[in-house]
């Protein structure tokens, strides 16, 4: 027995035991660099194929009038220009080569105009780009019925289009920032709120226990079953339709348990020596809570928050269950009179925009698609960056 001990303790036996030690520490290092690279390599790829294929339709433009609209098929399309001669002045139509469309029976040829019908409107939009309607005329000089200047409109001002060359992402980009501020509002508060009461104030017991386990069911529940309860619950039972209220509501039920148990992990990393310390001092309980417990997992719990959010702005399934609309050309109604009359309002999401796009044939769709999933991707990331930004900031103020 004494020689087994000596031989257990002998300097090559420890020395070949540590060496297998800092090995496996090596290895399981190696490992988990590997994983990090691996995950980053595919992130960079993605969104690098994205990029590639979407950058061309994110940095495009195109030409509308002052309403919107795009140049009608019997409107003619080109720079006004003015000559001075002795005889008075005369107005062009000056048109680049391969401008014209296939049914354009002047092709690309400079046309003289006769401006004597719009003579009022036509001389401020001299060396702009216009719209013109001549009607059925088919010969120069072509008289001019109605002239309006032309705007450059991007893909995020523009609304979506049959023409994948004009189509844009406002009414699905400004209907995702809309639906992600309502579902920050309902979740925040009562998520943060539940978490507080159930880690600080609530009675630990069987009931507790079993709220505790269906929190963290919840939080794993496919997004599709929510949105057959919203489908169910708010548009059919409360009639609340298919609208900007309802999505907002389905996303914060589907947020509410991932804020919740952020919050509760965030509290539970408080020491307890701090809350021990505040009693001391004659703190109560509500003013441990207030001025220790939350502003010391702050951090943590607007980390947890965001990325919810994060979650939430990317979800299609029960946002399509719910009857989101794949096509909307207008946006929410905003006016100062009725201020919340955009909650009742028809919507569509950056995630249904990219599906409507995808599934078309067209290539040209699929690179819309492309460029709107840099946007939501590029969405994502920043909030991600701005939870891990707030969780440093807040983290470094304090003071233990």
């Amino acid at each position: 027995m004494a020689e087994t001990k000596a031989n257990q303790f002998d300097p090559q036996t420890l020395r070949r035991l540590i060496a297998r030690r800092k090995l496996a520490d090596l290895l399981f290092a190696a490992l988990g660099l590997a994983l990090v690279i691996a995950a980053l390599t595919v992130l960079v790829v993605l969104f690098g194929q994205l990029v590639r294929d979407g950058a061309g339709r994110l940095v495009s433009t195109h030409e509308v009038k002052r309403d919107g609209n795009s140049p009608g098929r019997r409107e003619l399309v080109g720079q006004l220009k003015r000559f001075d001669s002795e005889g008075g002045p005369t107005w062009w139509l000056v048109r680049e080569p391969g401008s014209a469309r296939e049914d354009d029976p002047f092709g690309t040829a400079d046309l003289q105009l006769d401006v004597s019908a719009v003579a009022g409107a036509i001389a401020p939009l001299a060396g702009g780009r216009v719209a013109i309607d001549v009607g059925r005329a088919k010969a120069p000089p072509l008289l001019v019925k109605h002239v309006e200047p032309l705007v450059k409109q991007s893909f995020f001002g523009a609304m979506p289009s049959r023409d994948p060359g004009q189509a844009g992402i406002k009414s699905a980009l400004i209907g995702s920032v809309l639906v992600v501020a309502l579902t920050m509002l309902l979740a925040i508060p009562l998520g943060v709120g539940a978490g507080v009461y159930l880690e600080e104030y609530g009675r630990k017991n069987w009931l507790t226990a079993i709220i505790e386990i269906n929190i963290a069911n919840l939080a794993g529940v496919p997004s599709i079953i929510w949105g057959l309860m919203a489908l169910g619950l708010f548009v059919y039972q409360l009639n609340m339709g298919r609208s900007v209220q309802t999505a907002g509501m389905t996303l914060g039920l589907l947020v509410l348990p991932i804020v919740i148990m952020a919050t509760r992990e965030a509290i539970r990393a408080i020491p307890q020596s701090i809350r021990e310390a505040a009693y001391a001092c004659g703190a109560s309980r509500w003013q441990t809570t207030r001025y220790h417990v939350i502003p010391y997992s702050m951090g943590g719990i607007l980390t947890g928050t965001i990325i919810g959010l994060s979650r939430a702005i990317g979800e299609t399934a029960p946002l399509i269950t719910i009857g989101a609309l794949t096509y909307i050309a207008f946006l929410p109604d905003f006016s100062w009179s009725q201020p919340f009359a955009w909650l009742q309002s028809g919507f569509t999401v950056l995630p249904i925009q990219m599906f409507n796009w995808i599934s078309r044939p067209d290539p040209k769709f699929h690179q819309n698609a492309a460029a709107a999933g840099v946007v939501l991707l590029a969405l994502t990331l920043s909030m991600n960056a701005l939870a891990i930004w707030l969780r440093y900031r807040l983290r470094r103020s304090i003071q233990w």
